[in-house]
């Protein structure tokens, strides 16, 4: 068998492949044995009809079959006789075959580039610290003190504002293009940011069990589509009027929130929480930013085909996270062609940087021990609120220990990134891995 193999660029491979007549001879022979075999001829049990007939009869079939099965076999000799391993399966072009001829056949086929990455130790990097504010601190407070909120029924009097009346509601497109609307027992701040200011209107001085109903006409511009436009008339009756009673911040609140003794040891068990979350994510920041770098620093061509997949990969996150929310992605004013580039040129860049890492991993000898799978394992079970077995068992049938493993040794590496790291800030403390 001949071989030539052709660079097309740095990820993109053509193999002209010549395979002689005498190599070729016994596995065209064996298709036509198989056709003798099982083929019915007119005047002739099974496997009795000449091979002459045969292979004038079926011809053409024969060829497919043998072309198929031998074009496959000398592809995948010839790849591993060059040591080259295809990302995907091969397109074959200009195949010529004639029996008792050569099979001359070319195949391209992508495969992964060569990585020469050296320069990733330390790489410069403005060292970014976590920082606290007491109005953070605050909002985590206010946003506890509306959790532990309670609603106390008012029923002595008429709906006034700051009041949270809980309607029920039926809605009808004065045009009669769409389905009606309608939802039962929503909290509804009367005069609140959040309320329509005809809602509001209507309820104030409402009574329990009365009913208004009343239109309302939306602009171009408003941000629901389906109501944008469109006039509305609703119906809504009054169910009940409560008040929002917030508790106070102080030494109770605290206790009550959990083992506190004062709202000061609340205060700075929150401004902890807040610094290490903080912590985190500079941590990941400074992470991407060399990352980024060693990209940068050293450019290189991604196969097309793992480019598609994640940027296939993207799209069915994103229209999977709008499906979880309700959303249907068709209602959205998108260009979906703008879109589907914008997911591309960062497809490209996840592809970069999953080979950098992989390689960095390959150079320094990371690897990942079945105790750690095992906790990121656990992890998963415990936010499931599944046994351990279960997901193990799951992850494993579907190839998910595998994604595990590469998710917890490309963290290796970015970790060792930036223990390689050089901070321009000399003062400030290093955020370590």
């Amino acid at each position: 068998m001949k071989i030539e193999v052709k660079s097309i660029d740095s990820c993109k491979k053509e193999l002209v492949i010549e395979v002689e007549a005498e190599t070729l001879k016994e596995e065209y022979d064996s298709v036509c044995q198989k056709f003798l075999k099982h083929a019915r001829v007119p005047g002739f049990r099974p496997g009795k009809a000449p091979l002459s007939l045969i292979k004038r009869r079926y011809k053409e079939a024969i060829s497919e079959d043998f072309l198929e099965a031998a074009v496959q076999k000398h592809f995948l000799a010839a790849v591993k006789s060059e040591n080259l391993s295809p990302l995907q399966s091969p397109h074959i072009h200009d195949l010529s075959y004639s029996e008792g001829q050569p099979l001359q056949f070319k195949a391209v086929f992508e495969i992964l580039p060569k990585l020469e990455i050296s320069n990733y130790k330390g790489l410069e990097i403005e060292r970014i610290l976590p920082e606290v504010k007491e109005e953070e601190i605050e909002t985590s407070l206010r946003q506890m003190q509306g959790r532990m909120a309670q609603y106390v029924p008012v029923e002595d009097r008429a709906a006034q504002s700051s009041d949270f009346a809980v309607i029920n509601y039926t809605g009808k497109f004065t045009d009669g293009t769409q389905p009606g609307l309608n939802a039962k027992d929503v909290y509804c701040e009367v005069g609140g940011a959040n309320t329509l200011p005809e809602f509001s209107e209507n309820l104030v001085g409402a009574k329990i069990g009365e009913t208004k109903t009343f239109s309302i006409k939306y602009s171009q511009d408003f941000p629901n589509k389906k109501l944008a436009g469109k006039e509305v008339q609703y119906t809504l009756e009054l169910q009940a009027i409560k008040l929002k009673k917030t508790p106070e911040l102080n030494d109770e609140f605290a206790k009550d929130v959990g083992e506190f003794a004062t709202l000061e040891e609340l205060r700075n068990k929150i401004r902890a929480d807040l610094t290490a979350e903080k912590e985190r994510v500079v941590h990941s920041e400074m992470q991407s930013k060399l990352l980024d770098q060693v990209i940068e620093n050293n450019p290189f061509e991604v196969p097309e085909v793992m480019v598609h997949k994640q940027a296939e990969n993207r799209l069915n996150e994103y229209v999977r996270t709008l499906l979880t929310q309700g959303i249907h992605p068709q209602t959205l004013d998108i260009n979906w062609a703008e879109f589907q580039e914008r997911q591309r040129r960062l497809a490209v860049h996840d592809v970069k940087a999953a080979l950098v890492l992989e390689h960095i991993a390959n150079q320094e000898n990371l690897g990942v021990n079945d105790e750690e799978v095992d906790e990121e394992i656990s992890k998963r079970a415990q936010q499931a609120q599944q046994s351990f077995e279960a997901v193990k068992s799951r992850l494993t049938k579907d190839g998910g220990i595998e994604r595990i493993k590469d998710r917890i040794r490309n963290r290796k590496s970015l970790d060792l990134l930036l223990s390689f790291a050089t901070f321009k800030s000399s003062q400030a403390i290093i955020v370590q891995p």
